[in-house]
């Protein structure tokens, strides 16, 4: 963690590890992640505490109202998560202060219960009867029913997950119509003169999320899938663009042969098979850059909840 935050936090009596903090802030269990890569939210705070539905709604509306610069709002199963950012380190440790005390008045001011209590259930905590744990990288005592509670839920949904069909041929339908959109995208960039991983970024985008829409089930073999598919309709389409550009001269030369003949002909000309040689391996460099920027996003999103420890 950022040296400057970290004191920041220490400030408040919480315990720095690594690029967390944990603590209690005003009364409210508090955790912190610092995410130095991450540049919508590099700072994301998690109070812990229970609230109503209609309280979450008051809440929010009362974020909302705020208009806080640079900050993002959602719930958790614990609690409620800001995501804080700023120009620079130094601005954002400069505002902290006022955003503490603000984000905690609105809890408070809308009924949200303290560290007092367990923020699954909002009963009151008990030594005897409470647990410590860590879930999503984050702490929290909550109390030992909930955490059996929690568990029984996750094991069941990774068991339905893990039964569930995986529709590989529903989902490879999918990837294939994500994949010639992007491929459409690959054709106008490159009659234009600009190949990019953009066009690949697209297709995988489109082919994870056509994948999941014809019923295909989200796991590796969907990345594996879609990424192959992407890279193959890629190249597909540099293929095409030259076949076609091949027919169009043999067309104005005069000369009766196909597209493809007119091609392979064509291929036997160094300047020629030269051009194509190198569109391909631009596409096949800037594919694999956008297919492994992409299935890396992806595959963060695809773990399994882990049972509370």
């Amino acid at each position: 963690m950022n040296r400057k935050l970290a004191d920041f936090f220490m400030g408040y009596g919480m315990k720095i590890n690594g690029n967390n903090a944990y603590g209690v802030v005003s009364g409210y269990e508090t955790n912190v992640i610092v995410r130095v890569l991450d540049n919508v939210s590099p700072v994301a705070i998690h109070f812990s505490c229970y609230s109503t539905s209609e309280q979450k709604r008051f809440i929010e509306q009362a974020f909302r109202a705020a208009a806080i610069k640079f900050c993002r709002l959602s719930f958790t199963e614990y609690g409620i998560f800001i995501g804080l950012n700023d120009i620079t380190i130094a601005r954002l440790i400069k505002r902290m202060p006022d955003l503490l005390s603000h984000f905690i008045g609105i809890l408070s001011q809308n009924g949200a219960l303290d560290a007092n209590f367990c923020p699954v259930c909002g009963d009151e905590l008990d030594i005897v009867t409470t647990k410590k744990v860590i879930a999503d990288g984050l702490y929290f005592i909550i109390d030992n029913n909930c955490v059996a509670n929690l568990n029984k839920t996750i094991a069941a949904e990774n068991k339905d997950f893990e039964t569930a069909p995986n529709h590989y041929l529903r989902g490879f339908m999918g990837a294939v119509l994500g994949a010639l959109a992007g491929s459409v995208i690959a054709v106008i960039l490159n009659v234009i003169g600009f190949i990019s991983s953009i066009s690949a970024i697209v297709s995988v985008i489109l082919g994870v999320y056509l994948y999941k829409k014809f019923q295909g089930k989200p796991n590796m073999m969907m990345i594996v899938i879609v990424a192959c598919t992407t890279l193959v309709l890629m190249l597909g389409a540099v293929v095409g663009i030259y076949v076609a550009v091949a027919g169009v001269a043999a067309e104005e030369a005069g000369v009766s042969m196909s597209a493809i003949e007119a091609f392979l002909y064509l291929m036997e000309d160094v300047e020629f098979s030269r051009y194509f040689y190198s569109d391909l391996g631009l596409t096949l460099f800037f594919s694999i850059v956008g297919i492994g920027y992409q299935a890396v996003v992806v595959s963060k999103s695809l773990r399994r909840a882990k049972l509370i420890q």
